[in-house]
């Protein structure tokens, strides 16, 4: 009995934590946290305490960010790939700091703040690839530099599918400027365009005037009337043409439908 009473204390009393491979644990003791981190295996870690288990690889998270741009356009990145990981050596600095939860409580909300911060820097015409190539070095640079001192090293942003929200008000005002926009270009286009199209008409006719001279002294009536008669004598033989005779006031031949 006694035996049964001291195995169960001793259970109660010390346990033991498994740490996978690639991560690193904080060990938690009720008097505080431990001052070095705990390696990789199977770990005691004695009476009323706990690990928290760090994965040191790098992190990837997709999140849906959105931003006002300068014209006041709704900015959409949708699918957005987020890259981090703790620094190894300053593990048990986070968990004291911050915790466990270091993406939703640090990570998250800076990186949204940090897009609004860059996207009110573009006009949302602006954000082409280049635009946005531009933008994401941007974002890493300003979340990098502030996610540091936490213990945190920020690898990038990507920005993916980023759009103008077309749910926003500012939307079809944007929209409405590029059209005003391509109107007016299209404005100072037409007076070139129409001397272009103007001196394109001019070289069909001087071309049409040069054929009529070369052909003009070679058309004689006899010429005139061969060509009639070759025209009347397709008519007559034409599989659709109805031949009858009339007075000599009126035509003499007449097409008539079938």
């Amino acid at each position: 009995m006694r035996t049964g009473v001291f195995t169960f204390a001793l259970a109660a009393f010390s346990a033991c934590a498994t740490v996978p491979s690639g991560s690193a644990g904080v060990l938690l003791r009720p008097g505080g946290v431990a001052p070095e981190p705990q390696g990789e295996g199977v770990q005691f870690i004695g009476p009323l305490a706990r690990i928290d288990v760090y994965d040191l690889r790098a992190h990837e998270r997709t999140e849906d960010l959105a931003a006002l741009s300068a014209d006041g356009g709704m900015i959409e990145a949708r699918a957005s790939v987020l890259t981090y990981h703790p620094v190894p050596e300053e593990l048990v600095a986070l968990a004291r700091e911050v915790g466990p939860n270091y993406y939703e409580v640090l990570i998250k909300p800076v990186v949204r703040s940090a897009l609004r911060r860059v996207i009110a820097g573009f006009r949302a015409v602006e954000l082409d690839t280049p635009g946005i190539t531009r933008a994401e070095r941007e974002v890493t640079a300003i979340t990098a530099q502030l996610l540091r001192p936490y213990h945190i090293v920020f690898d990038g942003v990507s920005l993916r599918t980023i759009e103008i929200s077309r749910s926003s008000a500012a939307y079809q005002a944007i929209v409405g400027t590029a059209a005003e926009e391509q109107r007016a270009l299209e404005a100072r286009l037409l007076p070139e365009l129409a001397r272009q199209d103007a001196e394109r008409r001019r070289a069909e006719a001087r071309g049409i005037a040069s054929s009529d001279v070369l052909i003009a002294p070679t058309i004689t009536p006899e010429l005139l009337m061969d060509v009639a008669n070759r025209a009347w004598s397709r008519l007559l033989t034409a599989p659709s043409t109805h031949v009858e005779v009339r007075p000599s006031e009126q035509p003499y031949l007449l097409e008539v439908e079938p």
